[in-house]
């Protein structure tokens, strides 16, 4: 099985809350991407390695800020809720459920960068990066 696409695909859950934030999720990357226009092939380089093509370009990172904040896993003053970013982004990866995000995303949430776009892009980076090594790499 393909590995799960941890933005665009919140995974098998049946909740009704777990409903409620993939549709937010979806609604929120398309508001997201009308003020921060990026191109899919971006997010799904994002998704798969962990990084953007071009890390110079900023549009790309505050479209990450506006989905992180957007979706409540990143405040306005760019403090990130590794509790709200395990919701967010559950799922699957390397055909693996991902049991640990809280974790994942609490080490990679004690960011120093002063762009907020930058800081939103590096931890969602560092967290993808965490996952693809425990989830993929085995």
């Amino acid at each position: 099985s393909s590995p799960r696409n941890m933005v665009l695909d919140q995974g098998d859950m049946t909740s009704g809350e777990a409903v409620k934030n993939r549709v937010d999720l979806n609604e929120i990357m398309n508001q997201c991407n009308d003020s921060f226009r990026t191109e899919m092939a971006y997010i799904e380089a994002l998704n798969e390695s962990g990084s953007f093509p071009d890390e110079t370009d900023r549009t790309p990172k505050c479209y990450v800020r506006c989905v992180l904040e957007h979706s409540g896993v990143a405040s306005e003053d760019g403090v990130f809720d590794a509790a709200r970013a395990a919701e967010v982004f559950a799922g699957e990866r390397g055909g693996r459920t991902m049991t640990d995000l809280q974790d994942l995303a609490a080490a990679c949430a004690d960011r120093k960068e002063t762009c907020k776009c930058d800081r939103s892009y590096r931890f969602l980076k560092c967290l993808i990066e965490a996952e693809i090594k425990e989830y993929e790499s085995n």
